[in-house]
């Protein structure tokens, strides 16, 4: 009889923690438009060097970038949160090349400008802390973001990878019991350079929507 009292009750407190950890868990789809630009560098704010210090790109940030993926949070207790993901995020730019050491005319200097594609899987590593524990709640997130290339039309002079750090804050609300959507800004700045012949610093204003489900 004791044996199974036993077992019973190792079975319900068994239950009891993994709900309570299931409970935990925030599933979601995020998605954010990506406005990009570039740090004052070595060289200049809108030009990518790609050999010695006179040829390269000029670059115009006047495409449509923007991420898209799924996001999972862990919750340590009603405000504090630690979250992570698998995005896609496209970071491409029009650049025209550009070589002021090149035996050509000076006209020609500069050739027609074109699109430059840089896609990236991007695995963020964040905190995300509540201000307040109502239906509307104000939250306050900062983090990392590691960002793998998949395709670069500049391959040869990338890395291949680079590192952002972000800060953002956002408005979430309740829409049911297990569901919660939420807009929001973030702020990211690289901590690594992505080619490897220039101090080519991004940074990005994102205005992001997010939907959640919480796991029961």
């Amino acid at each position: 009889m004791m044996k199974k009292l036993l077992l019973l009750s190792f079975f319900l407190i068994q239950n009891g923690l993994y709900a309570q950890n299931i409970s935990k868990w925030r599933m979601g789809i995020t998605f954010s438009v990506d406005q990009l630009n570039l740090a004052e560098g070595t060289y200049q704010s809108d030009y990518l060097v790609t050999l010695g210090t006179a040829t390269g790109y000029r670059v115009d940030f006047d495409q449509f970038n923007y991420s898209l993926g799924f996001t999972g949070q862990y919750k340590f207790n009603d405000r504090l949160g630690l979250s992570t993901g698998l995005l896609y995020s496209n970071k491409d730019f029009t650049g025209a090349f550009d070589c002021s050491v090149c035996s050509v005319k000076p006209e020609s200097k500069i050739t027609g400008p074109r699109i430059i594609e840089q896609q990236f899987l991007s695995i963020p590593l964040s905190l995300d802390y509540s201000l307040s524990e109502g239906r509307l709640r104000p939250v306050l997130t900062g983090g990392f973001r590691n960002n793998i290339e998949t395709k670069n039309d500049l391959e040869e002079y990338s890395e291949g990878y680079f590192l952002e750090g972000f800060l953002g804050a956002s408005l979430n609300y309740d829409l049911a019991e297990k569901f919660n959507a939420g807009i929001g800004y973030r702020y990211q700045t690289a901590l690594s350079d992505l080619y490897k012949t220039d101090d080519f610093k991004l940074r990005s204003h994102s205005v992001f929507l997010q939907v959640n489900y919480l796991l029961r």
